[in-house]
């Protein structure tokens, strides 16, 4: 038996390419399309079926992969269960973040996570496109708005508060005067790495009130965003951890201040459903959401 083999089998049948699992496991196409073949030679058949547009499981391909995925989980298992051993985490971790969330707010928490956690390396990835934790091979990433991959384990960070800002000068009026019926008339500039809105709602003393809003620029970066506001270009929902500094350096004002906005998005923390988690993972869970609850500024 060739444990080896196995795992590079069942991860071919599980990302349903060569490339694709190639990529998960951290080495080449030829070397995963290698073990394979050893293994159908070993095994004396054939347990996948190779075209040039996909692969399909034989019917021993099915059976040897429910097997197979038998055996890989007892030794990962055992494998975990001996790690929880250890009294120090340790090892590299690999972390997904949004752009403006990791630049804005993860370098005061990870200062304060290595002190506490030296063995731990961090490997922090930030950008602004819909990353597969999964296929990526992450351990943890950070999300925020609505979660949508079922294969992602989610332990709520904070809620993530917004709030509707514009530069101080680009209603005529003057911002202090705005009321919500008026933003239709005015460009809403829409950060697109939240959920898609087509309207505000907006709750007050004298209940809620849904804003039709028209935009004719949006991006998937914060940061920019929020340069755009200042600009003049139009105004935005953004969540308060990226415009609070704006707002209190008066780069950008607040909006119907009176108002709140009504969203469900939230902050999270996420990792892969069917990964048993290592003490690495577990105290960057644990150590982020400690370090976020209740923040203000968020």
């Amino acid at each position: 038996m060739n444990l080896n083999e196995m795992a590079v089998f069942a991860s071919v049948v599980e990302h349903e390419s060569f490339t694709a699992a190639a990529k998960a496991l951290g080495i080449s196409k030829s070397a995963v399309s290698k073990q394979v073949s050893r293994l159908e030679d070993r095994l004396g058949i054939r347990l996948l079926n190779r075209t040039t547009r996909r692969l399909s499981l034989t019917e021993a391909g099915r059976l040897f992969s429910e097997k197979c995925q038998a055996v890989i989980d007892v030794a990962e298992q055992a494998e975990y269960t001996v790690s929880r051993l250890s009294s120090t985490p340790r090892g590299l971790l690999k972390v997904n973040a949004p752009m403006s969330f990791g630049i804005k707010c993860m370098a005061p928490m990870l200062a304060d996570f290595r002190v506490q956690y030296p063995e731990i390396e961090i490997d922090l990835i930030l950008n602004d496109q819909m990353v597969d934790l999964v296929e990526e091979g992450f351990d943890v990433g950070v999300r925020i708005g609505r979660l949508m991959d079922s294969r992602l384990i989610a332990k709520k960070i904070s809620d993530c508060g917004m709030s509707v800002i514009a530069a101080p000068s680009y209603f005529k009026k003057g911002h202090a005067s705005v009321i919500p019926a008026e933003l239709s008339g005015y460009n809403f500039l829409h950060y697109s790495n939240l959920n898609r809105i087509s309207g505000l709602k907006l709750s007050g003393k004298h209940g809620a009130v849904a804003v039709p809003l028209t935009s004719d620029l949006s991006a998937n970066n914060g940061d920019f965003i929020l340069s755009a506001v200042q600009e003049g270009i139009g105004f935005a929902c953004m969540p308060n951890f990226i415009c609070h500094d704006a707002i209190k350096e008066r780069r950008v004002v607040k909006i119907l201040p009176d108002w709140e906005v009504d969203t469900d998005n939230a902050i999270y923390v996420v990792y892969p459903v069917n990964r048993n988690l290592p003490p690495k993972a577990r105290v960057f869970i644990d150590f982020i959401t400690d370090y976020y609850g209740n923040n203000p500024d968020f």
